[in-house]
Formats: structure tokens, C-alpha cells, sequence
């Protein structure tokens, strides 16, 4: 039971009966792979779903439990090649990416020297026709032919293995032809040298090597974004508790060895580090991580809390109530390894066509051999054009028209703050039908501002003053809020010997002589220390956090706290909308307050989507017309980052948001978003003039290759010709408009 090593000590009944489960893939080079795979576990008797991403390195697999069978699961893949483990940690998916990536680095390192002096020699023969029919030429011939050798064994390995792999699965694409092309040009070219001839063709073979292996480190480094994701969404949370023991102490230990039942203990200013329920205590808590929303929330007796919320105001003892892996955050982890790794269209569109040319290629170099033997019996001249209709068929062009312009284009992009992760991120960016924003840090600053002041009198800078003084020392966004605030209003004076108390809804100060008492907090505080709250009839023109203010027990003014709008924001959304593109606002804050930034901006009731959690802004994003872009900045957007065609962090993004965004805009405001999809569609514009311009290049070609018209020499020297005109027309995007 070799084929189920990895699932060694796994309770092999309970994981039939879930009928589904997310696995590792080991083994597996490219896109290809991840195809074949997914193609041979499709077939597995009971299986009713599998998607298998290779950008994630994951396997997603539902099954009927009364028809699966585990082992034959894993026996399946492992014959095919590659191996099914359980999910391995972001952390060691890392080393691995990075180990392989070192491998396909030194491939590539040798490609490039070898196939250097293979082409030097191949271009000097290709411009001279006297020396190409000197007896120096053949030497040259030779000496090209044989520096090619270490790029077309050890550098394209990986290229041979896994078009064999796909061509057993039946799903042969882009490596099994290109393992094709580059067999076909080296054997060629070996005919040629045993029969005396300079005409060779292993520069094609080696160019085609070095790109492709280019292509692979641009997947290979959009795996690792992908496992940095996961993992920059599992440090937002503490690796450790402070739990209740047995001897009634309070002792550390690993946030994965708590149980359910478990008192933990969290002071003020720190992270939540398990779900559970509030059991002792009050305190407002930042539940930005969930919602995204920078207002902070009162939690009390029976308040339920998650992990990855901070603690703001007063110490809290919570009862475990889901365990380390079953947490939200470890939920939001999961789904993102689901959603991670969906192909380029494009890509797909280049692999299509590589399935499709393989048997057309062969059948037409079958029948060129077999016509040409017959209407002339020489063997060796039908052979050669058999060969001339492989050669021909190597899809260098077809190979280099995506990885080409991307890296053309992400390099341009990135000398304007705008990076573009993955080749898939910038095509969904650049089709996108409908483009979602969330709120908070996003189309808003993410920091609440004080917008209005109400007053008991007229002196509305009366109230700041003192609501400023109460705040002062205190580490609470509201507290900033107002601190900023009353220090660009006033100076503040510092009262050494005034005493400050924070409370789980408010603060109170009092001066050092003890004649001036402040209170500052919610209504309900207020109200509970004895302070009459007139009741106020609610703002027209605004939405926001109200906090009180009383000065010796007496009410003296409300201030109202909101979210600004990003300056641009509205613009931005105006150009998309002008464009076509279907804009939405996608948030958790409240309905009311979304509606008074939706207005802003430009968007219409209808257009906002207000409460939602991480998982509703997927299925937001999931119901949304595709291809469709989610602009995010936060922890909470991570989900839905993955979950888009395309994900774009803004400047000032989370770490978790940056990680899983395709495109991250570095600098600038909203105009830079608008600025990357412009980029984006111009990009791709170039890529699918190069695809187009390919494929007639290929099938022309072909034709004239079969009919004897095009020698050999002729066919390698048109595929020369594709490839440049494919990287001058790439070549176009170098410059950033």
C-alpha cells in the first residue's frame, strides 16, 4: 500500500463518510500536469468532482461514500507519476516551491549558455550559404549541434516527462508538444549531420527550451504567492493562549493544543487567538479581520468572538468554542486553497491548440511520408519531409506569445507602482465584465474622522476640546479619532497630575484639582453613570459612530465619527462604469452607512451589498458576471481576492490582501486602479495578436511543409521568423502608457 503512505494514521472512515476532502499533489511541473491529474481522478469509480490547481499545488475531490474507494485514489495518481498527500502547511509548501524553483533556475542557466553557442553557430550558418555547404560548415554544424546537448536533455527533461504523463491521461498539451517539436528538430538535425549536410535545427529546439522555462518560473513564483497567502492569514492570529489551569493559574500554551471548554484569558490591545464565547467581562473589540470595518464593536457576557480580533479596551475571559483548524480563520485558509489557481484563458486557449496540432501534426507528417514515398521511392527524401511537418509544427511562437508579453508588460507596469502577479490576474483584469469594491480602506481611508459635532449650546469646539482631553493616552481608533481632531483644533494642554480611567464603552477623565469630571463613551455608558441623553432626531446627510460627551455629569454634545472617501475614488468608478464594466460595493459595514459612500462614489442603492462576511462577499463574488475584479485591502477580502478572476490590493492593503491579490497597486490612489486595467487590456490586446498570428503562421507552414515546397532548413528558419516577430510585437509594451 505504497500509494497510501501519506494518508498513514488517517481515520480512513470518517474522511469516506465527509465525501470530500482538500489533498497536496506532489510532483506535479505545470498547468498540464494538473490537467492530467485531475483527468485520471475523475475516473476513479464514486468520484463526482475534482478540480486540481496547480498554482495551489491542492487537490479539491468530492466522491459518493457509498462507491469510493481511497486507495485506489492514490494508486491512480501515483502510477500516472505524482503522489497525493495530506494538505501540507503554507510554510513547507514555501520550501518546496522554493527548491524547485532553485531547480528550474539552474535548468534554465544551462539552457541559456548551451543554447547560446548552439545559436551563434546555427545563425552563421543560417546568413552564409557557402559556408553552410563547406566542409567548416558541417563542423560548425557539429559543434552547434553538440553544444545543445545539456539544453535539450537536462534542461528539457521536465518538459519530456510530463508530456508523457499527459499523453497517457490522454490530455496531451503544451509539453507534449513541445516535446515533440524539440525531438523532431534534434533528430533532424542528427540525420543531416550523419549524411553530411550543415543544415541543422537545434537552435530552434533550445530557444523554445530556454522561453518555456522562463513561463514555468512565472507559475512556479505565482505558486508561492499563492501559499504566502494562506500563510500571511494564519499570522494574523497569536500562536499562543494564555489558558486556566487545573491549579487555578494562568498558564501559556500553543493556540493548537487548547480544547474545547478552555478559559483563555486576552488583555487589552492584544489578538484573539481562538473562537469561543465571552464569559467573564466587557471591551470593545477591532473585528476589521471579519468585517473589515474599522468602527470597533461592544462585546459583553455572551458575545461571541473569532480569532484574529484585537482586544481594544478591558481584559475579557473567553470559553473555546471551536478548535484550532475549525476556527473562522482556518475556514477562511481552506476556501482560499479551494479557490486559488484557476488557469489563464488564454493558457488555455494555447494549451487547446497544442492538443489539437499534436495528432493533426502527426497524421499530416504520416501522410507527407507516405505520398512522398510513393510518388517518388526514396525513402530518405519522404523522411525528411515527414521531419519538415514536425519541425514546422513546434509551436515556438504559440509558446512565447503569453510569457513573452507578460513579462514585457509586468516590467513596464511595475516602474508605475502597479504589480501584476500572474499572467491569469492581468487577462481576467483586462475582460473583466463587472468590478467589485469593498468599503473600508478601499474606496474609504480606512480611519474614522470626526464629521460633525452637535452641542448642547452653540460651542461645538467646547465639546471637541474636552472629548480631546479624556482621550488623551488612550489606544482605541475612536480615541485617535477624536485626539487628532481636538489637537487641530486646539492646544491641548498636558495635565501630569489629571487621571484617566478607560472603561469597556467609555472613558473618564478628571483634572487634577478635581473640579472637572469628562465622560466620553457610548449613549448607554453615558446613561448608566447618571447622565440624562437627550434624544435627538437622526442625521439627513450623514452615517456614522456616535460617541456622547458629558462634562461634570451634564450632557454637552454629541461627535459623530465616519470613514472619508478616498480622494478619486469617484472618478475611478465613473471611467469603469463609462467603459462598460458593472461596478459594485461589496462591504460588512451597515447598510446606511454603505449607502452614504455608495452615494459618493457614484453607485446606486441596488449596487450595494452591506453585512457581509468574508464568505458572503464570495458568493457576491461567485454570483457576479465573469469575469468579474474584487478591489480589496483588508484581511476580511482576502477570501474574496481569491475567490475573483482578478484581485487587486490597493496601496495601504493588508498584508493577507497583498499576498493574495494578482495585481497590487503600490502607490497613487484609486486612478492607479484604473490605470492597471487600462494596462492590462493593452496587454492582452498584443497577446492575442501574437496567438493569432501564430496559428495562421503554424498551419501555413504546415501545409507547405507537407506538400515537399518548404526543406527543412526553410521550416526552421520560418519558425525563426515567428518567434522574432512574435517578441518585436511584444516588445511594444516595454514602454508604460
Amino acid at each position: 500500500m505504497q500509494a497510501s503512505a501519506g494518508f498513514e494514521g488517517i481515520d480512513r472512515e470518517s474522511l469516506r463518510r465527509a465525501g470530500r476532502m482538500v489533498a497536496s499533489v506532489e510532483g506535479m511541473w505545470c498547468g498540464s500536469c494538473a490537467m492530467a491529474v485531475e483527468r485520471i481522478i475523475a475516473r476513479v469509480p464514486g468520484v463526482t468532482g475534482a478540480s486540481i490547481s496547480f498554482a495551489g499545488g491542492s487537490a479539491l475531490i468530492r466522491w459518493d461514500p457509498a462507491r469510493f474507494d481511497l486507495d485506489e485514489l492514490l494508486s491512480r495518481v501515483e502510477r500516472l507519476g505524482y503522489r497525493m498527500v495530506p494538505l501540507i502547511a503554507s510554510d513547507e509548501m514555501e520550501q518546496r516551491i522554493d527548491a524547485e524553483a532553485r531547480a528550474v533556475w539552474l535548468r534554465l542557466a544551462v539552457a541559456v549558455f548551451f543554447g547560446m553557442w548552439s545559436m551563434l553557430g546555427a545563425i552563421a550558418l543560417y546568413l552564409d550559404p557557402e559556408l553552410a555547404g563547406s566542409r567548416e560548415g558541417w563542423w560548425i554544424a557539429l559543434i552547434a549541434s553538440l553544444a545543445a546537448i545539456p539544453a535539450v536533455t537536462y534542461s528539457a527533461w521536465a518538459f519530456y516527462r510530463a508530456g508523457w504523463r499527459t499523453a497517457i491521461a490522454g490530455v496531451p498539451g503544451m509539453d507534449a508538444l513541445v516535446s515533440l517539436g524539440v525531438l523532431a528538430s534534434c533528430l533532424l538535425s542528427a540525420w543531416q549531420l550523419s549524411h553530411g549536410s550543415a543544415h541543422v535545427y537545434v537552435d530552434t529546439a533550445t530557444m523554445l527550451v530556454t522561453f518555456l522555462l522562463c513561463g514555468r518560473l512565472i507559475e512556479l513564483y505565482a505558486r508561492r504567492r499563492n501559499s504566502a497567502a494562506v500563510n500571511a492569514l494564519k499570522q494574523a492570529v497569536p500562536e499562543t493562549v494564555r489558558i486556566f489551569a487545573q491549579d487555578g493559574t494562568w498558564t501559556e500554551a500553543r493556540a493548537d493544543e487548547v480544547r474545547l471548554g478552555d478559559q483563555v484569558l486576552i488583555y487589552a490591545g492584544e489578538r484573539i487567538a481562538v473562537d469561543g464565547t465571552v464569559i467573564d467581562g466587557e471591551s470593545d473589540i477591532d473585528r476589521s479581520l471579519v468585517t473589515g470595518e474599522a468602527a470597533p464593536v461592544a462585546i459583553h457576557l455572551g458575545s461571541a468572538v473569532e480569532a484574529g480580533c484585537i482586544n481594544l479596551s478591558c481584559p475579557i475571559h473567553v470559553r473555546v468554542e471551536k478548535l484550532h483548524g475549525q476556527r473562522f480563520i482556518d475556514r477562511i485558509g481552506m476556501r482560499m486553497l479551494e479557490l486559488f489557481g484557476e488557469k489563464s484563458a488564454v493558457a488555455l486557449l494555447a494549451e487547446r491548440f497544442a492538443r489539437w496540432l499534436i495528432p493533426f501534426a502527426m497524421a499530416v507528417a504520416a501522410l507527407a511520408f507516405v505520398y512522398a514515398y510513393a510518388s517518388g521511392g526514396d525513402a530518405m527524401d519522404a523522411t525528411l519531409r515527414a521531419l519538415s511537418v514536425l519541425v514546422a509544427a513546434c509551436p515556438c511562437a504559440v509558446g512565447l506569445a503569453l510569457p513573452l508579453a507578460y513579462a514585457t508588460s509586468a516590467a513596464s507596469a511595475a516602474r508605475e507602482g502597479i504589480l501584476f502577479r500572474d499572467a491569469a490576474s492581468m487577462e481576467s483584469l483586462a475582460q473583466a465584465k463587472e468590478i467589485l469594491f469593498d468599503k473600508t480602506g478601499t474606496l474609504t481611508t480606512g480611519k474614522l474622522e470626526v464629521a460633525e459635532i452637535v452641542a448642547a449650546g452653540s460651542d461645538s469646539q467646547k465639546v471637541l476640546y474636552w472629548a480631546g482631553l479624556a482621550e488623551t493616552g488612550i489606544a482605541h481608533p475612536i480615541a485617535s479619532a477624536i485626539r487628532n481632531a481636538a489637537q487641530l483644533a486646539h492646544e491641548l494642554p498636558p495635565e501630569s497630575d489629571a487621571t484617566i480611567q478607560r472603561h469597556a464603552r467609555g472613558s473618564e477623565w478628571q483634572s487634577g484639582d478635581r473640579k472637572n469630571t469628562v465622560l466620553v463613551g457610548a449613549r448607554s455608558w453615558l446613561e448608566s453613570r447618571g447622565v440624562e441623553v437627550p434624544v435627538r432626531a437622526e442625521r439627513s446627510s450623514r452615517s456614522g459612530t456616535s460617541i456622547e460627551v458629558a462634562l461634570n455629569r451634564q450632557w454637552i454634545g454629541t461627535l459623530f465619527l465616519q470613514d472619508t472617501v478616498r480622494a478619486g475614488a469617484a472618478n475611478a468608478i465613473t471611467i469603469l462604469q463609462k467603459s462598460g464594466l458593472k461596478a459594485k460595493l461589496v462591504t460588512g459595514d451597515t447598510l446606511g452607512a454603505s449607502r452614504v459612500v455608495a452615494g459618493t462614489v457614484g453607485l446606486r442603492p441596488q449596487q450595494v451589498f452591506a453585512g457581509c462576511t468574508p464568505e458572503q462577499k464570495v458568493d457576491v463574488v461567485e454570483q457576479s458576471c465573469k469575469p468579474v475584479a474584487f478591489v480589496g485591502d483588508g484581511v476580511n477580502d482576502a477570501l474574496a481576492l481569491a475567490a475573483a478572476d482578478c484581485g487587486v490590493a490597493v496601496p495601504g492593503a493588508s498584508t493577507a490582501a497583498v499576498a493574495t491579490a494578482g495585481v497590487v497597486v503600490t502607490g497613487g490612489g484609486m486612478e492607479n486602479v484604473v490605470a492597471a486595467w487600462r494596462h492590462a487590456r493593452r496587454t492582452i490586446s498584443v497577446v492575442r495578436q501574437n496567438l493569432v498570428f501564430s496559428v495562421i503562421y503554424n498551419a501555413g507552414i504546415l501545409g507547405f511543409a507537407a506538400s515537399g515546397m518548404v526543406p527543412p532548413a526553410a521550416a526552421a528558419a520560418a519558425m525563426l521568423a515567428s518567434s522574432l516577430s512574435v517578441m518585436a510585437n511584444a516588445a511594444r509594451l516595454a514602454k508604460y502608457r
